[in-house]
C-alpha cells in the first residue's frame, strides 16, 4: 500500500475547530471508478422505458451508487490506537494512509518500531458467506505470493469491528500518482517499468493466478523505486490452464473485451496481457486509450477497439506495433507472458534503475544511454524480474480449511495467520538511496532530544512536588524577592485542530512554528522564518531522534507528511486566531502529547512546560517545574508571575483570573495524575 497517498486533502469543517471530529470525511468517486461488478449490479435496477424516467433514474441511481461508494468506506472504522492481535502481539495505529471503495488504509507499527500498511476492512461489510469468501480468498491468494515486484503480505487479524490486511508499505506513491505528476513519461523508463510488470505476471500465470485488476493505481514503489504490484481483491485461481473464469469485473478504463462478454465467452490469463498494454498506453500518452466520460462510451470503444495514436503526443513505432498487439480484441493474438519482452521496442535505451527524480521530472540522461549499456540493463532487470526463473510447478491451492473460521465470531481461520509470517517482512530503511547509491537522508541524533523523555517524567513529579511546596510556603512571610524565579513568557501552543481521526493534531506555536503530532508518534515541524523542517521520531520511551531537512527538496517518505503540515498551516492562518502575541523563538520546542477532558485541553511540551486551555477561554502554562505560572485571557491579554505569590494573594498580580485557585487545583490534579 501506499504510504504517501496523494489523494487531496479534505476541507476542514466548522466543527472540525478546535475539537476532535467524529467523521473522517470520504472523497466520494465517478462511477466510473467503482468496480465494473458492482456497477453493473447497480445500472441492472434501472426500469422503465420512458426516456424522461430512464433519465431521472439515471440521477437517482448516480447518486446511489455514490451514497453506497461512501456508505462502505464509511463502515471502515478507525482502528483504536493500540490493535492487539490473538497472539499478544501489539500494532499501533499510525497515520491514515488513503481508501478504495470498501476499504481504508493505516500505518501500523510493530512493537521494535517497523512500519507497515493496514489495509482496513470492515466486518459489517461481510454480511454473507459469498462476501466472506472473497476476503479470505483474497488474503489466500496474496499470502502465498513470494515475488521482488508484488507487495509482500505480512499477516492478517481482526477485532470486533475490522479485519487487518498487514502488508509491506510503498512510500513512493503509485505509477498512476507518477503519472498525474508527470502527463507522461519517456519510453525508456517504461521499458524499465514494463520489465518488472512482466516479471510479476509471469510469477503470478505460473502460479494460475490472474489478477484482474491491473491498472497504474495498484502499482506502487517501494523505498528502493522499484515497482510492487498490491492489491488481489479480484485476483482469481484457475483449477487448470485451461479453466475459464465468467464474471464480470475490473475497472472500466482496463477492462479486457472478453470480460464484458460475460458468461457467453469467459476469461483467462489473457485479461491482464490487455492490461499491460492499457497501462503501456496510458505512460507513454497520459491517459489509457478508451477514456470517456461515460463508461458506457469506455465499454463500446472497448468492444470495437477504436482508440488512437494522438499526432500531439508521438511515441515510436515499435511502441505502437506492442500497444496495438497487445490491445488485440481477440485473446488468442494477443502476444504471450513470455513473448512480450522479445518485441523490437525493448532494444531501445534501457536505464539501469529508477530513483526519486522520477516522482518530480524526467531523469537526467534518460534518453542517452548506449545499445551496450542498454543490453546489458535490459539482462540485468529481466534478472532482478525473475523472468529467467523456471516455470513453478507448485500453483496456488485453495483448501477448504483455508475458508473455514475456527470460531463462530472470528472471520479469519487461524491457518491465513500464521506466526511466522511477520518474518518475511524487511523493514523499510532509514535513508533514501540516490541515482549514486549514495544516502541522501541524515540522521541528527541531537543530545537535546536524546533521553528527553527521561527528561520530561522528572519534569512531570518535579511540577507536582513544587506546587505542593509553593502551597505550604505562599503565607511564609520570610519569602524574600531573591527567591522568587525570573519570569518570562513561554512558548505556547496559539492555534490548534484536532484531525486525529485521520492524520493527527495540528498547531501554531507563538513563534509561528507549525507541527503535527501524527497519529504515529511521529512529529514534523516546520520552522518559521526557515527553509528547513525538522522529522522527530520518537525512540522507545528514550526520546527522539531528529531528521533534519529542506522545505523545498524534502525526501519522498517526508514529502506527504509535509503536505498535511501545509495544509494545516493554511487552515488555522485562515480560520482560526491567535492565543496571544508573537514570541522569538528560544529553543526547538513541540507538543509531546495531549490530554482533552470536558473542562480543558492540558498539552505537554517538550521543554517541560505545560498548557492548559481551559472551556471558558482562559489559558494557563506552568514552566519552571511549577515555580512560574502564565495566564493568556480571552482577549489575549498575558501575564506572567511566580506560582507563590498567586497562590500567596489568591490570583494573578495584573488581571484577576475567574476562579484562578480552582483552576490551579485542577491543573495540579491533572499533572500528578501523568506521573
Amino acid at each position: 500500500m501506499n504510504l504517501r497517498s496523494s489523494q487531496p486533502l479534505q476541507p476542514l469543517e466548522g466543527d472540525h475547530l478546535n475539537r476532535a471530529s467524529n467523521v473522517t470525511p470520504i472523497k466520494a468517486s465517478r462511477r466510473k471508478d467503482l468496480p465494473l461488478d458492482y456497477y453493473n449490479y447497480y445500472n441492472s435496477q434501472r426500469p422503465g422505458d420512458n426516456h424522461a424516467q430512464v433519465q431521472q433514474q439515471q440521477h437517482h441511481q448516480q447518486e446511489k451508487v455514490k451514497k453506497k461508494k461512501e456508505k462502505l468506506s464509511a463502515l471502515c472504522k478507525t482502528p483504536p490506537s493500540v490493535v492487539r492481535t490473538r497472539k499478544g502481539i501489539d500494532y499501533r495505529r499510525g497515520m491514515f494512509l488513503g481508501e478504495g471503495g470498501f476499504a481504508r488504509c493505516f500505518q501500523m507499527k510493530d512493537a521494535q518500531g517497523k512500519i507497515y500498511a493496514a489495509k482496513t476492512v470492515a466486518k459489517a461489510l461481510i454480511k454473507n458467506e459469498k462476501t466472506k469468501t472473497k476476503l479470505l480468498l483474497e488474503i489466500k491468494i496474496h499470502k502465498s505470493l513470494k515475488h521482488p515486484n508484488i507487495v509482500n503480505f505480512v499477516d492478517c487479524f481482526e477485532d470486533d469491528v475490522n479485519v487487518y490486511i498487514l502488508l509491506e508499505i510503498c512510500p513512493n506513491q503509485s505509477l498512476m500518482e507518477l503519472l498525474k505528476t508527470r502527463k507522461r513519461l519517456t519510453e525508456p523508463e517504461v521499458r524499465l517499468f514494463m520489465v518488472q510488470i512482466i516479471g510479476a505476471i509471469k510469477y503470478l500465470h505460473s502460479r494460475r493466478v490472474i489478477h484482474r485488476d491491473l491498472k497504474l493505481g495498484n502499482i506502487f514503489f517501494d523505498p528502493d523505486m522499484r515497482l510492487k504490484i498490491g492489491d488481489f481483491g479480484l485476483a482469481t485461481v484457475l483449477t487448470s490452464a485451461e479453466s475459464r473464469r465468467y464474471t464480470i469485473c475490473g475497472t472500466p478504463n482496463y477492462i479486457a473485451p472478453e470480460v464484458l462478454g460475460g458468461k457467453q465467452t469467459g476469461h483467462s490469463f489473457e485479461v491482464d496481457i490487455w492490461a499491460i498494454g492499457i497501462m503501456m498506453y496510458a505512460l507513454l500518452v497520459g491517459k489509457p486509450p478508451f477514456q470517456a466520460k461515460d463508461v458506457n462510451v469506455i465499454y463500446e470503444r472497448i468492444k470495437c477497439i477504436e482508440f488512437l495514436f494522438p499526432s500531439d503526443k508521438p511515441i515510436s513505432e515499435s511502441a505502437r506495433v506492442l500497444i496495438t498487439d497487445l490491445l488485440s480484441l481477440d485473446p488468442t493474438k494477443r502476444p504471450s507472458i513470455n513473448s512480450i519482452l522479445d518485441y523490437a521496442w525493448f532494444k531501445g535505451p534501457f536505464p539501469s534503475k529508477t530513483n526519486e527524480e522520477a516522482l518530480t521530472g524526467t531523469p537526467s540522461g534518460v534518453n542517452n544511454i548506449s545499445n551496450t549499456q542498454s543490453a546489458h540493463n535490459f539482462a540485468s532487470a529481466k534478472n532482478q524480474a525473475g523472468i529467467y526463473t523456471p516455470k513453478l510447478k507448485n500453483p496456488v491451492e485453495i483448501l477448504k480449511t483455508d475458508l473455514e473460521s475456527d470460531q463462530p465470531r472470528t472471520v479469519l481461520p487461524q491457518s491465513l495467520s500464521p506466526g511466522d509470517t511477520r518474518a518475511k517482512y524487511q523493514e523499510v530503511p532509514a535513508s533514501l538511496i540516490n541515482q549514486d547509491g549514495r544516502s541522501t537522508r541524515k540522521f541528527y541524533f541531537n543530545s537535546k532530544f536524546a533521553k528527553s523523555i527521561i527528561k520530561l517524567e522528572k519534569s512531570l513529579s518535579d511540577t507536582v512536588h513544587n506546587l505542593r511546596s509553593l502551597r505550604s510556603r505562599a503565607h511564609d512571610s520570610e519569602l524574600t524577592a531573591r527567591e522568587l524565579p525570573s519570569c518570562e513568557h513561554p512558548t505556547l501552543i496559539s492555534k490548534w485542530v484536532d484531525y486525529s481521526n485521520k492524520y493527527g493534531f495540528s498547531y501554531q506555536l507563538n513563534n509561528d512554528d507549525i507541527g503535527v503530532l501524527f497519529n504515529d508518534g511521529t512529529t514534523i515541524l516546520k520552522l518559521h522564518n526557515s527553509d528547513r523542517f525538522l522529522e522527530l521520531i520518537p525512540q522507545d520511551g528514550e526520546g527522539w531522534s531528529c531528521i533534519e531537512n529542506s522545505v523545498s527538496h524534502p525526501p519522498s517518505q517526508a514529502r506527504r507528511l509535509l503536505e498535511i503540515v501545509d495544509f494545516f498551516a493554511k487552515y488555522m492562518n485562515s480560520n482560526l486566531s491567535k492565543v496571544s502575541e508573537n514570541e522569538e523563538r528560544k529553543d526547538i520546542v513541540f507538543l509531546r502529547r495531549y490530554t482533552r477532558t470536558s473542562d480543558y485541553i492540558m498539552f505537554e511540551m517538550t521543554n517541560g512546560t505545560f498548557q492548559f486551555n481551559f472551556k471558558d477561554h482562559h489559558k494557563f502554562c506552568v514552566s519552571k517545574n511549577g515555580l512560574v505560572m502564565t495566564h493568556v485571557s480571552p482577549e489575549r491579554a498575558i501575564q506572567t508571575h511566580p506560582t507563590v505569590l498567586l497562590l500567596e494573594q489568591g490570583n494573578f498580580l495584573t488581571a484577576d483570573v475567574p476562579n484562578c485557585l480552582e483552576k490551579i487545583a485542577i491543573i495540579e490534579a491533572a499533572i500528578r495524575a501523568k506521573i
